[in-house]
């Protein structure tokens, strides 16, 4: 069931720049800067959060710094579209950690999938198993290797921004 986006005032689209930039902010310096108390921030922080609008925090890591000399882009194709096949390549391409990000996608492919790894060899070797795997029924990879970063990907903007 697709959620409904939240009526958000000015306040709640300053507050949603600042933790976009500053994640790590206390709730008092988050009140003082959008100018309210620490009591009403913090119930239209929840009330952000419970919406889905806001789905979580994290620290960002440096992909080379975490180890990942790898970053790929993955068009994954199968061969059966049954339900149980797809959901079988689902659950295997949810659950590695490598993967570090999933849709479904439109067009020639039915996945594309956000790849990281410490080497060409363990990009190939992952792959590989993935093609070999008779249950997966993977029909093709194309790959498309990033070679350098312009801009990070730091979050979804708010519309209107």
């Amino acid at each position: 069931m697709k959620r409904k986006t939240p009526q958000l005032d000015a306040i709640d689209r300053q507050m949603i720049a600042i933790l976009r930039a500053e994640g790590r902010i206390t709730n008092q310096a988050l009140s003082e800067r959008v100018g309210l108390s620490a009591r009403p921030c913090l119930e239209r922080m929840r009330r952000l959060e419970a919406s889905g609008l806001i789905a979580g925090y994290g620290a960002r890591l440096s992909p080379e710094l975490a180890g990942h000399a790898i970053i790929a882009f993955a068009q994954i194709s199968l061969r059966d579209h049954s339900v149980g096949r797809r959901e079988r390549v689902e659950k295997v391409l949810r659950a590695c950690p490598d993967v570090v990000e999933l849709l479904v996608i439109s067009g020639e492919a039915d996945y594309l999938a956000r790849i990281v790894a410490s080497s060409l060899a363990a990009y190939e070797e992952l792959t590989g198993a993935w093609l070999a795997d008779n249950q997966l029924g993977i029909a093709r990879i194309a790959t498309t290797f990033a070679l350098k970063a312009l801009k990070d990907f730091e979050g979804y903007p708010l519309l209107g921004e």
